[in-house]
Order: structure tokens, then sequence, then C-alpha cells
């Protein structure tokens, strides 16, 4: 039986190494990422609301004909989808956020629910 020559032990080798690193660079992105201060909620687009994240509240979206179709809860530093009338619920199992650039998202309603952190026009702008 002849050997694979693109399965040597040195390919392998390096594929593991590979593997390692992404391993390690995506825990310090994800691990490394800061808590968000800002929720920021748009409905078709525009924007329906911005909250901080360490206030809780219940928040209502309604469609055009004032009916809630979801249900947007901040509690305890964190964001969550609590109830929406979509068929498929996706949004309502997408859990808890609460880190910088995540995000909610209930398609078939058009809501989207994104946690932000401290922005740079947060620090003074430099001129000459």
């Amino acid at each position: 039986m002849k050997e694979n020559p693109y399965l040597s032990k040195k390919n392998i080798m390096f594929i593991v190494v590979i593997l390692i690193v992404l391993v390690i660079f995506s825990g310090v992105f994800y691990g490394t990422r800061s808590t968000g201060n800002t929720v920021v909620i748009t409905h078709y687009g525009k924007n329906a609301g911005t909250y901080p994240i360490n206030r809780d509240r219940t928040i209502r979206i309604k469609d055009k004909n004032g009916k809630v179709t979801n249900t947007v809860v901040i509690k305890n530093g964190e964001v969550y989808m609590k109830s929406a009338d979509c068929p498929d619920q996706i949004c309502v199992h997408q859990g808890h956020r609460s880190k910088d650039g995540e995000s909610i998202t209930c398609l078939p309603n058009r809501v989207v629910v994104e946690i932000k952190g401290k922005t740079r026009s947060d620090v003074d702008t430099m001129t000459d």
C-alpha cells in the first residue's frame, strides 16, 4: 500500500500548529472583548431606541399597526430577546448578550439588537 504524500507527518504537524494558533487567537480575541455599555435597537433599519445596559427594563417592539412583535429585556447587565411572534424563534434562542459588538437579530420582524461599547467619539479630538 502506497503512502499518501499529502498526509505526511510534516503536513499533519503543520495543520496541528495552525489549529493551535487559531484557537489561541480566538480565545484572546473573544476573551478580551469588553463589556458593552449601550444597547441599540433598530427596527426596519431605523433606530428604535438606545438604552444603557446597566439599567433593567423591558422594551416592546411594535409593528406599524401597534401589535407587539418582539420583547427585548435588559437585565443584570445583559440583553436578550424574551419573545417574538416570528415562526422560527431563532432570536429568542440566541441567548443573553453583554459584550461589545454582539448582537441579536430577528430577520422576519427586521429587529436588530446590538451591544455597543465606548466609541472613538468618546476620545478627545487632536488638532494641529
